[in-house]
């Protein structure tokens, strides 16, 4: 059994999942893999998302070296594919996201991306079972669940949380700049991920650094504790036009 058993019990106890929370870890040597138990391996080439969708809705532990996938942001943000001038210059997202060439340009600087060549596998598991040390945690949920995220990320620190995104390349966000920052990131999932990865119109992704993953579960303990809970308590409320109707129904039997 995983040790993080509990902490994936608690998840689910505060947060009530669709789907299981993502264990994610990046690898720098690819023969890691073969130490894993209960491994699959990509048949086919594959987008990166789609490994954690086995994941999260099928309970699969999936592995795949960097040869194995075929999105080029996912390449280029993880640092398994050297960034080349094409894309610097915005190639991927002119005419598609941006109206220029300046624009597109801006938007690829902006793209969270880990060195070339520092990981060349990844590998993604169940947080309950994984017999791996993760990275981090990826969760799908909607925006009432990723609230309670937030939340129990800022029961102890205050304050409030920043996101950004340019809503492609999800993984850049959620595996490159939580590992850069060591930080909780929300995020939106991209076309990819909606297209290939079966994510819904409803998700939001919360990554965490594994090495804040207790504080935000104690966090959702404490103000689950304190009355704010998933799902969200609706208040139970006097029907005032059943009352108003069952006056009118009682003056009827009255004449």
């Amino acid at each position: 059994m995983s040790k993080y058993k509990e902490i994936d019990n608690n998840l689910n106890k505060y947060l009530r999942l669709a789907t299981f929370p993502v264990a994610v870890k990046l690898l720098q040597n690819p023969k890691e893999l073969n130490d894993i138990k209960f491994l699959k391996k990509p048949e086919k080439k594959i987008a990166l998302c789609q490994i954690f969708s086995y994941t999260r809705y099928y309970g699969w532990t999936i592995g795949c070296v960097k040869e194995d996938n075929v999105c080029p942001l996912a390449g280029i943000s993880l640092g398994f594919e050297k960034s080349h001038k094409l894309f610097e210059e915005g190639a991927f997202f002119v005419g598609r996201y941006n109206e220029t060439k300046e624009a597109a340009k801006k938007t690829t600087s902006t793209m969270p991306k880990l060195p070339f060549g520092q990981y060349n596998a990844i590998v993604s598991g169940t947080l309950g079972r994984v017999d791996f040390e993760p990275d981090l945690i990826l969760i799908w949920g909607n925006s009432a669940q990723i609230m309670r995220i937030i939340q129990g990320y800022l029961w102890k620190r205050g304050g409030r949380i920043s996101m950004t995104t340019f809503c492609d390349g999800v993984c850049a966000d959620t595996i490159s700049n939580a590992m850069l920052t060591g930080d909780l990131q929300i995020a939106f999932p991209c076309l990819g991920d909606r297209r290939y990865g079966k994510a819904t119109d409803s998700d939001l992704i919360a990554s965490i650094p594994i090495d804040i993953l207790d504080e935000i579960v104690h966090g959702m303990e404490e103000t689950h504790k304190a009355g704010t809970r998933y799902p969200i308590p609706y208040q139970v409320s006097t029907p005032e036009y059943f009352v108003k109707l069952k006056k009118q129904l009682e003056k009827t039997k009255k004449n």
